[in-house]
């Protein structure tokens, strides 16, 4: 699972992490610090971490370009695809913002100037 939340979004995807599952949190957008008790990790054998990106990009060479050259060749085999979203008139940008950010969406979404 990854958060980047923080707060309540946070302790509510920890209690529904199944056992042997991790959380990878990359950032808190909420700005709420959160709590882990290392006993309930412990009892249903599960893991948070931290994930910051700069340390990927002080190294690009040995961390970052095997990754992107692994992503490129699943594209390029078909194995991954892009999964498109609505596309909203660039005169309803902040519908389009709003919905995003209500979570009404699924997929990119594309602004069409031409609409």
């Amino acid at each position: 699972m990854l958060d980047q939340a923080g707060g309540a979004v946070f302790d509510a995807s920890l209690a529904a992490l199944a056992p042997f599952g991790r959380i990878v949190v990359y950032g808190i957008a909420t700005r709420e610090q959160n709590s882990v008790r290392t006993g309930s990790l412990m009892r249903r054998t599960r893991a948070v971490i931290g994930f910051w990106l700069r340390h990927c990009l002080d190294n690009p060479a040995e961390l970052v370009a095997p990754a992107l050259t692994d992503l490129v060749e699943r594209a390029r085999r078909g194995e991954l695809r892009a999964i498109g979203g609505d596309t909203y008139p660039l005169a309803d940008a902040g519908r389009a913002q709003t919905d995003l950010q209500a979570r009404r969406t699924q997929g990119k979404l594309l602004l069409d100037p031409w609409a």
